[in-house]
Parts: structure tokens; sequence; C-alpha cells
């Protein structure tokens, strides 16, 4: 048992809590299987660690300058929001060996049912994958507080292994749609809302052809069709405007650091289109080495394998329509959080974090079936999914993580865990 716990520690601590290895490792394998020479192993291996590595810097860069908007936001309009429980810090220590060992269990099962099932998805986002156990794990706790450790490791292996086979099935018809090819799969927990971005962007499949990409505008503005500069600056404007709305003398109190305000909105909406333009470089380069690797896998190991990778995959084939989806998402959200409060449903927090990372693709995604049109519609949609979304995981959650779910409300685990609590309380 001893031996057991030291390799599920290391391969949690070295391999799934670090994708860019994960990643690297996966590369490897392809290159060696096609018995490539052993400089374009170790080229293609780095370069595909070095591309995640350039995406999660990009990544992160754009988190830290949506999240505090959040907090400006619930400033302006005046949001008390509480939370019970344990809290993430301390849930967290008490699981995360047990979640370290469902990822390792859960990787296989993926791995065995893409290798002997029609279903050829290997998920390789390993981060969204601690983060879906985690959610669930903890309705699980909700229900049985004590459960017995070695069932739920085995059942949450299943279930996660079922979860990373299915969910890129089920989003690859609509992948395709948006990359033109089955070469990549779409590995996030985001899944839902993007399905449903896809679908409610039918309503405008007349105008389909009407891209984001493809908006007619004054030629004295093409400077708008750069992804950098656009995203730069519609940024600027929205930091300005809260700031404006919050007052200069709170940011720089509480959120600035006492930099000037309109000079820290500024700052923040400029470095948004770099954030960008560094996630948009891992991209590229990330896609370029994995699906030259993969071909290995995919002939010699898991038969015609398609590798699911994280959401900014989708970012390069549509750019406008990410901001698209951003921007009426957030505002589908700040309406609700307005609506909430009046009628006192419930006070709802910005998860502008979410409204990227999840608004953003489907807008992708609703782009791909309706157009710009269609990429509007489906960051509405995604609005509503996540604000009724968090409304419902927050007061599924009274003892454990209710204030994660305030925060990050990725529609995977944000739609779904009251049902599953519904289900859980019917079997156990």
């Amino acid at each position: 048992m001893a031996v057991l716990n030291a390799i599920v520690h290391f391969m949690s601590t070295y391999i799934f809590n670090q994708p860019f290895i994960l990643l690297g490792l996966v590369a490897m394998l392809g290159l060696i299987v096609q018995k490539k020479p052993i400089q374009d192993v170790i080229t293609g291996s780095f370069k595909t660690g070095i591309g995640y590595l350039i995406l999660s810097q990009g990544t992160s860069l754009l988190a830290g300058i949506v999240l505090p908007i959040a907090t400006i936001l619930n400033k302006v309009i005046g949001v008390q929001a509480t939370t019970t429980g344990m809290g993430t810090d301390a849930f967290t220590s008490s699981w995360a060996s047990t979640i370290a060992i469902i990822m390792v269990v859960g990787f296989f099962v993926n791995l065995l049912l893409a290798r002997f099932t029609k279903f050829k998805y290997v998920y390789l986002t390993a981060h969204q994958t601690y983060y879906i156990i985690f959610v669930y794990l903890a309705i699980f706790i909700e229900v049985v507080p004590t459960p017995n450790k070695s069932l739920l490791i085995a059942l949450g292996g299943i279930l996660t292994g079922l979860y990373c086979t299915l969910s890129p099935a089920l989003v690859q018809p609509f992948m395709r749609k948006v990359t033109g090819s089955n070469d990549l799969a779409y590995g996030h927990t985001t899944s839902f809302g993007v399905i449903v971005g896809s679908l409610v962007g039918n309503a405008f499949k007349g105008k389909k052809d009407e891209s984001s990409e493809d908006l007619k505008i004054p030629e004295s503005l093409n400077f708008l069709k750069d992804i950098t500069v656009s995203t730069a600056i519609v940024m600027t404007l929205l930091y300005v405007i809260c700031v404006a709305l919050a007052g200069p003398a709170w940011i720089e109190a509480n959120i600035s650091g006492g930099q000037a305000a309109f000079m820290y909105a500024i700052t923040q909406g400029v470095k948004f289109g770099v954030g960008i333009t560094i996630v948009l470089t891992g991209v590229s380069m990330m896609i370029a080495e994995i699906t030259t690797a993969f071909k290995g896998i995919s002939e010699k190991i898991v038969p015609n394998a398609i590798p699911a990778l994280d959401c900014p995959v989708v970012f390069n084939y549509a750019p406008t329509a990410v901001m698209l989806g951003f921007l009426s998402c957030l505002a589908t959200v700040i309406v609700c959080v307005v609506v909430f409060g009046a009628v006192g449903l419930y006070a709802l927090t910005p998860p502008v974090i979410t409204t990227f990372f999840g608004g953003g693709p489907a807008g992708v995604f609703g782009n791909s079936t309706g157009g710009w049109r269609g990429a509007i519609l489906a960051g509405i949609v995604a609005g509503l999914l996540m604000s009724f979304g968090q409304f419902l995981t927050v007061s599924a959650l009274p003892t454990t993580i209710a204030d994660f779910a305030r925060w990050s409300n990725d529609f995977d685990y944000s739609v779904f865990p009251i049902f599953f609590k519904q289900i859980v309380s019917l079997i156990f």
C-alpha cells in the first residue's frame, strides 16, 4: 500500500498537477512510437510543454485582470454576499489526496474507454479534471459526510473517466463546425455551455455566413480587426467605466494599490491585449506540436485517438467572437445581479473570470452556427446559465465549498450539481 501511495503521489504531484509535463510526456510518447529521430522527440516534447506554459501564463494574466472587475461591480451594485460551510481551503486540506487518486484512476479509465470503445477522446486538461472532481466530491460529502474512501475512489474514478470520455464526444459535432476538422476535441468543464451556445446560435442559422471575423467596418477603423488592439481598447473602456462608477478614491484605496485610478484602468486594459496575444501564441505552438505527436498515439496505442484540450484552443478560430461572447455574457450576469437583488431571490456574485473563459468559448461556438448574432446570443444564454447555476450550486453546498461556487461557475459543475445531489440522496 505504501508503494502504491508513493506512485499515486508522484503521478499527481509531478504529472497531473503539472499539465505542461503531462502534455510534454504525451507528445514524447507519440513521437517515440512514430520512431522519430531523437532531436525531433526532444524538440516536439519541449515545444508542446512550452506552448502550454505560454498559454497558461496568458490565461493567468487574463484571470488576474478580469478578477478585480467582480470586486468593483460588487461595490457598484452593492452586493453583500455571504457563504456558509468549511470553505475551499479547509475542504482541500481534508480531501486533496482523495481527489488526486480519483484523478489518476479517472485518467486510466479514460484511456481504457478511448482504447476499447468508439469514443476516442483522451482528456488532457488535467487541472479542469481536478475542479470537476472537487465540486462533485463536495456535493457527495454534503449527503454522505463520512463515506467509505475505497468505494468513493472507485466510484469517483469511474465517473471521472466517463466524463473525460463522453464530454468531448458530445461537443465534437459542434467542435468540427468551429475547427473544420476532426483533429482536436474540446476538453474543458464549460462543455455544456458551448453545446448550448451552438444550439442557440442556430436561431440565426440563415446568417451563419456573417461571421464575427468578417464584420464590415469603415476603413478608418480597420485597426479593430487586430485582436490585440481591439481587446485592449474594449477592456480599457470597460475598466474606465467601472472605475468611474465605483469612484477613483475607492479604487485607489482598495484595488489599485494607490496607483492613480484611471491610469490603473488603462494599464489593465492594455495588459488584457497582452494576455490575449500570449494565449493565442501559446495555443498555436501547442496545437502545432501536439497534433503532430498525437498521430503516433492514434496509430499505435489508442487507434484514432483525438486529444481533448483546454478551452483557449478555440480562440484562434474566432477571436472577435470570444469578445462578443464574453461581453454579452458579462452584461447578462450584471442584469441578473440587479434583477435577483430586486426580487430578493439571491445575492449573485458576478463570476467575471468565468464569463470570459465560459462566455468567450460559447461565443465562438455560437458564431459557428449563427454568425456574430449567434455569438452574442450564446453569450447571453451563457450568462443566464452561470447566474442561475451559481444560485442553485451555492444552495447545494451549504456545509462545504459554497465560497468556491460563488466565483467559479463553469457550466459542467454549475448547472448540474443540484441534480447530482438529489440522485446521491436517493441512492445513499
